[in-house]
């Protein structure tokens, strides 16, 4: 009764993973493309066990040491093409390991050596099985490893293959305690648990890494909602977002904060000669080198066309001076090449520092722009601050 239901399972459960994954590897066609390729080699792991358990479900058994070892193979590779999709949806190189590569030799050794050269059932599965179980922690480590914050996606399917390696184990331990056991009873109750286990953990298992690339997928919607698409700084949405709730905090506890209003002198002249597409590079490039001379911590955003902001938490007036200074001498001291010529691109920059009147980003950002024109007006290339001209007004 055990084994018809355990060999229904399976065959009802191959059937559906079958399904499951030529409707993924359809599905996946519009990810990008790191995450697609990583689906697509998870979904081929996938269909590599499929015949196994087709095989055991529809004959009770798989019939003989050849189809053994056919199904070492396939459940070697498909864990190794498992782990390795793993790794290609962190970044990772998409090759098998060496040490993917001696376990997947040692499962394919293993019922040569003790079906074919010396025929032992009992150590084919001693020795087997552990093997399978180091490839299925090998597939958990790469998910539960991998450098970044985890989801429950990840724990879900982490914690899937490790859970695996427990019927796994279990096989082992059956034959390696079989002078004391009732062996047929306690053999069967293994292999029923290891395949029916194995049936399900394909399933699950795919269930769990499509939704790990889901949370890839708004992971990076989120970021690119948070991004300006062209130069990767924040955009005026999250930096209005972010730095109202800096400036809050700096108020509330009396630390010093300062903001500071950026424009690229001459831009025009850029777009002009050489267009937007040049203009563009020329952007991306003039952001590469403010990103060089800030530190961690302060926040950079871009707020209109040549335009940008920089709020530096915990920085007074000297200081935000300072760094504003520091960056108009790297742009000027650090030619661009655009379209293959040499640029020299300089900024203006104007000065806010919070204090009485200058409490919230939109007046710490009007005092800014104040101070970034008076720049402007006094020619170009230099910095001013909001404070001098206060002082200018009495």
């Amino acid at each position: 009764r055990m084994q018809f239901d355990v060999a229904t399972a399976m065959i009802v459960t191959s059937t559906l993973t079958l399904a499951v994954g030529a409707s993924l590897a359809v599905a996946v066609s519009r990810y990008p493309d790191r995450l697609r390729h990583a689906m697509h080699i998870w979904i081929g792991g996938l269909l590599l066990q499929i015949p196994v358990f087709l095989m055991f479900g529809l004959l009770g058994a798989l019939p003989g040491t050849a189809a053994i070892v056919l199904a070492n193979t396939l459940f070697a590779f498909a864990y190794a093409e498992m782990g390795r999709a793993v790794r290609v949806f962190a970044g990772g190189a998409a090759r098998t390991t060496h040490v993917e590569m001696l376990l997947i030799g040692l499962l394919i050794a293993v019922p040569i050596v003790f079906g074919f050269l010396w025929p032992a059932p009992r150590w084919r599965l001693a020795f087997g099985a552990p093997v399978l179980a180091a490839l299925s922690l090998g597939v958990a480590r790469s998910v539960l490893a991998r450098e970044g914050p985890l989801r429950a996606a990840d724990y879900l399917t982490g914690g899937l293959f490790v859970a695996s390696t427990v019927p796994m184990l279990g096989r082992a331990a059956v034959e390696l305690a079989a002078p004391w056991i009732d062996v047929e009873a306690a053999r069967a109750i293994s292999r029923n648990l290891f395949f029916l286990t194995g049936s399900c953990l394909p399933l699950i298992g795919t269930i769990g890494f499509l939704l790990m690339c889901n949370d890839r997928i708004n992971d990076e919607l989120s970021r690119l909602a948070m991004l300006d698409p062209l130069t990767g700084v924040f955009n005026r949405r999250t930096f209005d977002e972010r730095a109202a709730r800096v400036i809050a905090d700096a108020a509330r506890e009396l630390k010093p904060l300062s903001l500071l209003a950026v424009d690229i002198d001459h831009f025009k002249h850029v777009n002009d000669e050489f267009g937007h597409e040049g203009g563009d590079e020329a952007l991306r490039l003039v952001v590469a080198l403010m990103r060089e001379t800030l530190a961690e911590g302060q926040i950079l955003s871009r707020i209109g066309g040549e335009e940008f902001a920089v709020l530096l938490p915990g920085a007074d007036e000297d200081d935000a001076r300072l760094i504003a200074e520091r960056l108009r001498r790297h742009l000027e001291c650090s030619p661009i090449d655009v379209d293959g010529r040499v640029l020299c691109l300089r900024i203006s920059a104007g000065v806010a520092t919070l204090g009485p009147g200058l409490e919230t980003l939109s007046t710490l950002l009007r005092a800014a722009d104040r101070a970034l024109y008076a720049a402007k007006r006094a020619g170009r290339n230099r910095v001013e601050a909001s404070s001098t001209l206060a002082e200018a007004l009495r």
